[in-house]
């Protein structure tokens, strides 16, 4: 006996068993608090938690027990000592089950008809406020793509003015080089003419002057035209 106490198995068995103890103290004391008492929430979450670990750790067991059952004489064991073993695993895990059931049925929501109605016409509302959010959404989406497409068509609007005030700035550049250049023509032509007039005397000399200023200034004119 005192070598089967050393077993593995057993080591483990006793930890598994202690954590069992401990956790059905905590149901009773669960049991002992009214729902409304927060202390009964973390104990449920204690539970529930510790019964899943120890679940893991049966099945580990048991996985441990079904390998060494293929092969008894190299473990030492006999026949009643494995069906010992499995019958103790059994127990354990319908002990863990009724923890894990309990907590579930004593903290499952109770809900009374008054109120079930009243839950299933706030999600009817929900739903119903939810489709018209969906419609104001899609309406809004194409709001926006109507305001997009304006603000591309002014974009090129605004591109194509650009291009046309560009065009128009270079004309007018040519065209006040054209004018400064006929100035520059029609002051050198004025001051010829007047070079012409002082160093003639006459009276049909000046006439004839004035008459080629004028043809001059009429040619310009009309080259700068």
């Amino acid at each position: 006996m005192a070598g089967l106490q050393q077993d593995p198995f057993y080591i483990v068995r006793q930890e598994i068993q202690d954590t069992v103890n401990e956790l059905q103290s905590k149901m009773s004391r669960f049991h002992g608090l009214t729902a409304a008492n927060p202390e009964r929430k973390t104990i449920a979450n204690i539970v529930t938690d510790g019964c899943e670990s120890l679940k893991w750790q049966v099945n580990e067991l048991d996985a441990a027990v079904n390998r060494a059952a293929e092969q008894p004489q190299r473990f030492g064991l006999t026949p009643e000592e494995i069906a010992s073993r499995r019958k103790w695993i059994s127990s354990t895990r319908r002990q863990i089950e009724g923890m894990t059931d309990t907590i579930k049925t004593a903290t499952a929501a109770r809900v009374n008809p008054a109120e079930e109605k009243l839950h299933k016409a706030n999600e009817g509302f929900l739903q119903d406020e939810g489709g018209k959010q969906q419609l104001l959404l899609k309406h809004q989406d194409a709001q926006l793509e109507d305001i997009e497409a304006a603000v591309t068509r002014l974009g090129r609007v605004g591109l194509t003015i650009h291009e046309e005030l560009a065009s128009q700035g270079q004309m007018l550049d040519e065209l006040g080089e054209d004018v400064d250049t006929t100035h520059s023509r029609l002051r050198a032509t004025q001051k010829k003419v007047l070079d012409v007039i002082k160093k003639s005397g006459t009276t049909t000399q000046l006439g004839l002057i004035v008459f080629l200023m004028i043809v001059l200034v009429v040619l310009a004119v009309v080259a700068f035209v």
